[in-house]
Formats: structure tokens, sequence, C-alpha cells
């Protein structure tokens, strides 16, 4: 089945291009082929921290999706909650598999990285990425790669299948690793010490509705 399309104004995504919770949702909307707004929202300028941003989301974090659906505005903050309600709000393809063990799987997947690798790896990505190199902070740096490294560890023993997917088929799991996966190496964390991983963080690891857009790493650059 086709996958849905929307009116171009319906769905507004405020993000920050470099933000990987940002490219997460990014991922989900390509891949339900939805049109959206993009409205950057730059937090190394402090937008985000703005009466009108914190209008929408008073802890100040992007992403934020605002929907003008037929029953009315939603407005969501979240990475894994807006994933969530995409996938329910536009059901094809789905993001979630239908038996009851492998939704379970994919959402203690999604509670790993919600709860211990976005908060450990946000701020690794912003120190090494987005800082000039005087301003890094070499023991921070080397705190967060360590930590990183062993939720990678955990994130191993997890996985339900050597396919090229997270568990079986592609998920929103999927979604919210890629982004990760991708600039790991950037990050100074070797993925080739976590190879069921490293197979996963590879340009052509998309899934099927996005292997033809050039590559995953093209998708999930930093295009804003």
């Amino acid at each position: 089945m086709a996958a849905a399309m929307t009116p171009p104004t319906r769905l507004k995504l405020y993000h920050f291009a470099a933000s990987g919770n940002c490219r997460a949702v990014r991922l989900v909307l390509a891949e339900k082929g939805l049109d959206f707004i993009r409205v950057e929202v730059d937090v190394m300028r402090g937008d985000n921290q703005t009466p009108a941003f914190l209008a929408l989301n008073p802890r100040g974090k992007v992403p934020v999706l605002v929907d003008n659906s037929p029953q009315g505005e939603v407005v969501l903050a979240e990475v894994s909650v807006i994933g969530e309600y995409l996938d329910e709000a536009f059901p094809r393809p789905a993001l979630m598999p239908a038996g009851a063990a492998a939704r379970a799987r994919v959402r203690a997947l999604v509670h790993l990285f919600d709860t211990e690798l976005s908060p450990t790896v946000g701020p690794l990505i912003i120190e090494q990425l987005l800082r000039p190199p005087a301003q890094r902070r070499a023991e921070f740096v080397a705190q967060r790669q360590a930590a990183t490294g062993a939720l990678l560890a955990r994130l191993v023993k997890m996985l339900d299948s050597d396919g090229p997917y997270l568990n079986g088929a592609y998920s929103l799991a999927d979604a919210l690793y890629t982004p990760v996966l991708s600039v790991m190496e950037s990050c100074g964390v070797a993925l080739d010490e976590f190879a069921p991983l490293a197979r996963r963080a590879g340009g052509g690891q998309g899934s099927p509705q996005l292997r033809g857009l050039g590559g995953l790493r093209m998708m999930l650059g930093f295009d804003g």
C-alpha cells in the first residue's frame, strides 16, 4: 500500500538540523511519505529558549511536531512520542510489528534509547561535532565515549536478528538509532567493536522505502 500523503501545511516540524532526534523524526516522516514544513530552531544560538518556542515545549527541546489535524491542533515533543503518533495517525507503512512480543522488543529498544542512549550521546555529539576544537572538553568527551560504548554493548545483546534491522523488519527503533549510529565514528566511538551495529550503520541500511533516496547518510546529513 502506498504511503499516506498530507496537505503540505498540515505538519510542521520544529527542528535543529544537526540533532539526532530531529533527524530521526525526519526519517519517520520520509518513511511515511509525509509532506511537512520545516522550522529551523538553532539551539546553539538559543532559539529554543525564546518565549515563542517555550510556548510549544516548556522544556526547550527539539524536535516539536505540530499537526493541524482534522480533529484539531496537536503539539508533540519527545522523539519517540512523535514517532509513535505518526505511526498511529498515518499507519502505512507500519513502523511497529504486528505481534505482541515483537512490539514489546521494539518498545524495549525505544526505552533504552529514550532513557539512556540519547541523554548520553546527545551531549557527546554537541561536544565533538558542533563545538570548535578549542572549546572541546577532553575529559568530558572521554567519559561520554566510555558511557556510550557500554550502552552499545547492551544494545547488541538486545538484538533479535542478524538482518539489516534491529528487530526483524524495519521499525521505529531503526529510525531512532540510525542517526546515532551514523555519527559514532565521527564521535570517536569505534563501531567495529560492535559488529552487529556496524552492519546497521552503513549508508545502504535504510528501509526498503528509503533506499532509493541516494543513501541514508545523505538523508541524515546536516542538510537542514
